[in-house]
């Protein structure tokens, strides 16, 4: 699905800008830059991307909002080396900041709150941990669950802010039944199939502080056609357009 340069390292071309996943355990794909590309965040002007990785879903959103201040939290040192990497040489570093931490420790450190909060969080739970130290922190759910994102946005959004996700479809709704008790609510639903054939297996969501008077909006993305391996279905290819080169 991505254009891939390979050189001494792996870079992932983008139309505006090019990422290196050459340090992370969690090699670049589809679920991030899916949430990326369809998280709305033109309207702010403070977004958190927490876990960011190799901090691409926080240069798309740079690409997408060109006013924007961004902060990337990430944990895992050898993907904050990429993150650091692959924000310096973006067309919009100046307004992107990020922080080698986890979002409990931060949350000590500031009260500051967000218009758009967005996570592309670990997702394993109760299955075989990975050996590896920086994988099983950027694949289970041991160091952040997406209960502890609802939890962070109830006193880190701003009043009209909103969380946005992208999670298997099971616990997609595990968390939009459970972010009433976080004072948040869905506003935007989007069910994601492989192909038209085979059922949702993510689910990507954004809850709002408040959806007094606003309508859910409820969809479905198919990503490939079915018929030929790798032929993207066209609303799969609008949703990403602005990223993707073959698009």
């Amino acid at each position: 699905m991505l254009e891939v340069i390979f050189a001494r390292t792996s870079m992932f071309q983008f139309k505006q800008f090019a990422i290196s996943d050459q340090n992370t355990a969690m090699k670049i794909g589809t679920d991030g830059i899916l949430l990326g590309s369809w998280v709305d965040c033109t309207q702010a002007n403070e977004i958190l991307d927490i876990g960011t990785g190799t901090g691409v879903i926080a240069i798309m959103c740079a690409q997408k909002n060109q006013h924007a201040t961004i902060t990337a939290l990430e944990l895992d040192e050898g993907a904050v080396k990429d993150a650091n990497h692959n924000v310096e040489n973006c067309p919009w570093s100046n307004r992107i900041q990020v922080v080698h931490t986890s979002l409990q420790l931060f949350e000590q450190e500031t009260e500051k709150k967000y218009d758009c909060i967005i996570s592309n969080p670990p997702f394993f739970e109760n299955s075989q941990k990975a050996n590896n130290e920086g994988r099983l922190k950027a694949r289970h759910t041991d160091t952040l669950h997406y209960t502890d994102l609802m939890r962070y946005a109830e006193r880190h959004l701003t009043e009209k802010g909103m969380l946005s996700l992208i999670l298997p479809t099971e616990q997609g709704y595990q968390c939009i039944e459970k972010s009433m008790g976080f004072n948040l609510s869905p506003i935007r639903i989007c069910k994601v199939h492989p192909i038209p054939s085979k059922p949702a297996h993510r689910i990507l969501i954004s809850l709002t502080r408040s959806a007094d008077n606003l309508t859910l909006e409820e969809t479905q993305l198919i990503i490939e056609t079915g018929v030929v391996r790798h032929e993207y279905t066209t609303d799969y290819q609008r949703v990403c357009k602005d990223f993707y080169l073959k698009f």
